[in-house]
């Protein structure tokens, strides 16, 4: 018995194939890339925007103290959600120019956002505060 030969059937053969993958993963490799960049980006914002509604926050607390009790905060534990804990805030309150009779009484107040255990601080809020008020 003989088996009908197809002459005119050609397939792909192995080089092509890899050929083809090796295009195929040049095209996608940097859309990936930019997809996990992106991704980044997003986090990183969204950590920046949460850390700056936490010093706004502490800022807004310190304004309601009065003046006498205005003190720097060693860093605590502070998040959105209080049984977070991805966030440290600091507040530092410094005298400025104590000998000037002019400006006697002027507090600058410094809040500080760190990532949990983070050296550099996310975001930051300065104001200053006297006697009378803000």
């Amino acid at each position: 018995m003989t088996y009908p030969t197809a002459t005119h059937a050609r397939g792909l053969t192995l080089v092509e194939v890899l050929a083809a993958l090796a295009i195929l993963a040049m095209v996608l490799l940097p859309i990936a890339l930019g997809f996990a960049q992106a991704l980044i980006a997003t986090s990183n914002s969204s950590i920046t925007a949460a850390a700056s509604s936490i010093a706004r926050e502490k800022a807004e607390e310190l304004k309601s103290k009065q003046f006498e009790e205005l003190d720097s905060q060693p860093r605590e534990a502070r998040d959105l959600n209080p049984e977070d804990g991805f966030f440290e805030v600091a507040v530092t309150i410094e005298t400025v120019r104590p000998d000037d009779a002019a400006h006697s009484g002027l507090k600058k107040a410094e809040v500080s956002v760190y990532r949990a255990g983070g050296s550099a601080p996310v975001a930051g809020i300065t104001t200053y505060f006297t006697p009378y008020g803000i």
